[in-house]
């Protein structure tokens, strides 16, 4: 065993990362550090008893993109791995959809490797982690790019190891190497890959502090100073964690629960310390929004002067359509899109008069915005694997459609077999109180999909397939 393989092997097992006999999904693009990873992963494998697959998104950017992704194919050919491949056309999203070329390519990137694991995990039953190849070098670049930005300790603490996502957990087994330490594994293996030419434009932010602020620091400052943001970035992701421990523990004292929100007592508040109050404020936006990001340092002190507030009532309006709402003694966040269907449990869909390439719009609560287009299927169109669009047999669907909470007797088909919805909900180890607030697409007591989750088996698109409905949160 190599010197770079012992130390990535200790790297895992001192984070737990790899816990054996499960499948470790690896997203491999064919660059240097995907590469390595590969190698290193593969390596590793029968040692510490897990099997390796490997997933490879074409973007569809770069005309490079498919002999990339052949080159990754022929690696794991050749070393006998389960490989993946996915298509998805990034400018083509880009286009109908917000936010930059590069988040809506990562957040598409994510969403495939999800849907995979998923897939791998009905398929052999066995526990998957997605491993993805941040090293040492993204560490200090990810926390530079957020002190830059005016990012706090959340977004200082930089890359963690390991971290949820959806149902799946993130490893990053390399993040200890440095650029230089993959480039030498891979020369002194003997192994190639591709060099991505986007990477050596000053086009993007992260390539701009890569070529000319990290250089200058170590050439005119300290020869270590990578290694030193990194490894301060590694310390303030310990003390984020431990934030957060002491976050929660003084929400059990403040907070309670009347099924719809969580409502926190402002006296309770005010008597916790502030970096400890800062962090339970955000701990109640993201109940809200989970995948919010633009919370600024003036957003947290607005809700510092609403819990001090003297008047009966009051509200903020934060990030992503977030409320804060305090009504005397008590403070509590919500969505302003569902405060008027907030008590609502079933929202109708009528597809009833849909005709071919005709839409249907409609707000969820705790869901989103959702529309839905009837079209006819052409079998050589290929059905998204994106978690938050699906495809329906529109002929399937026998007595209309409810977005609506759980009931009694709700049932999902699951391959050939069927569950009860609580048992799926249990399996898929959905806590107890989100279950009642999901909003599931019912036709009767039939599930046709649970959002983030799974659809159902029986209304799954097939070779006899003439029309589809498509959904979309």
């Amino acid at each position: 065993m190599s010197n770079c393989e012992e130390q990535v092997k200790k790297y895992i097992e001192k984070n737990r990362l790899i816990e054996g006999d499960e499948i470790v999904l690896a997203g491999v693009s064919g660059g240097a550090d995907s590469v390595c990873l590969f190698y290193l992963l593969n390596a590793l494998s029968k040692e510490m008893n897990f099997r390796l697959c490997v997933v490879h998104i074409n973007h569809m950017i770069r005309d490079v993109a498919d002999s990339e992704a052949r080159y990754v194919e022929s690696i794991c050919k050749e070393e006998g791995v389960t490989f993946f491949r996915r298509d998805i056309d990034i400018p083509q999203m880009s286009r109908t959809l917000s936010g930059s070329e590069e988040e809506i390519g990562r957040n598409a990137r994510y969403n495939a490797f999800e849907e995979i694991a998923s897939q791998l995990e009905k398929e052999n039953g066995k526990k998957v982690v997605i491993a993805t190849a941040h090293n040492r070098n993204d560490q200090a670049e990810t926390m530079l790019h957020n002190l830059f930005r005016g990012s706090r300790l959340k977004g200082l603490a930089g890359i963690k190891p390991r971290r949820k996502r959806g149902n799946h957990y993130l490893i990053r087994p390399i993040l200890l190497l440095e650029r230089y330490q993959i480039e030498e594994y891979l020369t002194e293996k003997g192994y190639k890959w591709c060099n991505d030419e986007s990477n050596q434009t000053d086009d993007y932010t992260r390539n701009r502090i890569r070529h000319n602020i990290l250089p200058v620091a170590a050439e005119q400052i300290n020869a270590g100073a990578l290694r030193h943001v990194a490894e301060t970035a590694e310390y303030l992701a310990e003390v984020d964690e431990y934030l957060d421990m002491q976050a929660e523990l003084a929400e059990r004292e403040i907070i309670r629960s009347d099924n719809e929100k969580m409502i926190y007592s402002c006296e309770g508040l005010k008597n916790v310390p502030h970096l400890v109050r800062n962090r339970i404020f955000m701990r109640g936006i993201c109940r809200v929004c989970p995948h919010i990001k633009d919370v600024t340092a003036s957003h947290l002190e607005d809700l510092e002067h609403l819990i001090e507030s003297s008047s009966g009532s009051a509200s903020l309006d934060l990030p992503y359509g977030v409320r804060a709402q305090r009504a005397y003694d008590e403070l509590y966040f919500f969505s302003k899109d569902n405060e008027n269907n907030i008590q609502k449990d079933e929202i109708p869909v009528d597809i009833t008069a849909l005709e071919d390439g005709q839409t249907v719009k409609i707000t969820c609560p705790g869901t989103g915005n959702i529309s839905m287009k009837l079209f006819p299927y052409n079998s050589e169109d290929k059905i998204p694997d994106g978690q938050y669009t699906k495809w329906f047999d529109y002929d399937k669907i026998d007595n209309g459609m409810l977005f609506r909470k759980r009931r009694v007797g709700d049932t999902i088909c699951i391959g050939e077999g069927r569950k009860t919805l609580k048992k799926f909900m249990i399996d898929e180890k959905i806590p107890s109180d989100v279950r009642e607030k999901i909003f599931v697409l019912a036709d009767g007591d039939m599930i046709l999909w649970v959002p983030g989750y799974r659809i159902g088996s029986n209304y799954k698109v097939t070779e006899d397939t003439r029309r589809i409905l498509e959904v979309k949160i």
